[in-house]
């Protein structure tokens, strides 16, 4: 049955085509001795040969593992830094781990063109080191240099949803503890014209929270001043070295990327152009993101033992209450799905 199936392993737009798969061989290996004929038939479902087909059952009888299914992930050709001379390489992320995963930009350029300059090799490209950069920062087990607060941000998920007759990718608003990286709280969203609920977060993160635990002030760089005075939080600051859910969190959550100018980002047609992808619905969409945020949770260094608590922007802390959630976050609060930390 589908609540036994695992899963994990499987690119989440492959999800329906892997029940398929799994339905086939359920019903295959219910079948005693079966005949030449009847083997070729199965095997001819799932799109591959007969002995493939026989080999594949066998595994299935034991493990059940959906990750072991033909087609359950994409061919990933090789990455472009693979593809740069190996010197170049090893210059480029030598510099990331001497400078450190959450370095400026700007200064791993700096550095890496430097060394590879004295060096007399050829530097990668300006994008070939800021996406070795991101994968470093989503990589990181260690702590942040950030300030102790959390962070409230939104991004989007690509994953492509099928709402109504159309293809969307859900958008998420997160609250993210810092200097940990933790994911506290998330709202999510797969109806393009309703964006996840800031009220809903706020009412997660309250629910989290322990009125003895570290003092936490929120910040919420793009939200209006209207939101960032109803929920709390700090008002906004401009400068450099202030710390953007990119550059804490990187270029994904758990398997799966993000993008985090929300106004810029355009569905692709290569989410659901391979073999064996499509469209998932909300349901699914929800269960991706919640195993994402559980898998960079586990990753992430744990909060104090004594939790966390709300303050307010002067830095006063705030007992977590029942109160009336602030009017100017609470009218047309749109459906959507909360998850908490863990």
């Amino acid at each position: 049955m589908e609540k036994d199936i695992d899963l994990s392993g499987v690119e989440p737009a492959r999800w329906p085509e892997i029940r398929r798969r799994v339905a086939i061989l359920d019903e295959f290996v219910a079948i005693h001795r079966a005949p030449k004929a009847v083997r070729a038939a199965f095997a001819s479902r799932m799109g591959i040969s007969e002995s493939q087909f026989m080999m594949l059952a066998r595994v299935w009888r034991t493990s059940r593992r959906a990750a072991d299914i033909p087609g359950a992930r994409s061919r990933n050709a090789i990455p472009t830094a693979r593809r740069i001379p190996a010197r170049s390489f090893e210059i480029m992320r030598e510099a990331i781990a001497d400078l450190g995963a959450m370095a400026r930009r700007k200064v791993v350029l700096a550095e890496t063109v430097a060394r590879c300059r004295r060096e007399r090799v050829e530097p990668p490209s300006n994008s070939t080191i800021a996406n070795m950069l991101a994968e470093a920062r989503a990589a990181m087990e260690a702590e942040t240099p950030f300030a102790p607060e959390i962070l409230i941000d939104e991004c989007i998920v690509k994953l492509p949803v099928l709402t109504g007759t159309s293809v969307t990718m859900p958008r998420v608003l997160l609250a993210v503890a810092l200097p940990q990286r933790r994911i506290l709280a998330a709202k999510i969203s797969c109806d393009p014209n309703k964006p996840p609920s800031l009220a809903g977060l706020i009412d997660a993160l309250k629910e989290n929270s322990t009125p003895d635990g570290a003092p936490l002030q929120m910040r919420a760089p793009h939200r209006s001043g209207v939101e960032r005075s109803a929920i709390g939080a700090v008002p906004r600051e401009d400068g450099h070295g202030m710390p953007t859910l990119g550059r804490v969190l990187g270029p994904r959550i758990g398997d799966l990327a993000v993008i985090y100018q929300v106004g810029k980002a355009r569905l692709s047609d290569t989410l659901v152009a391979a073999r064996h992808a499509t469209a998932i619905g909300d349901d699914d969409a929800v269960r991706a993101i919640e195993d994402a945020i559980e898998a960079h949770n586990a990753q992430v260094p744990s909060l104090p033992k004594s939790g966390f608590s709300i303050t307010r922007r002067a830095g006063r802390t705030r007992r977590v209450v029942a109160t009336p959630t602030p009017t100017s976050i609470a009218e047309d609060q749109p459906p959507g799905t909360t998850i908490r930390g863990r």
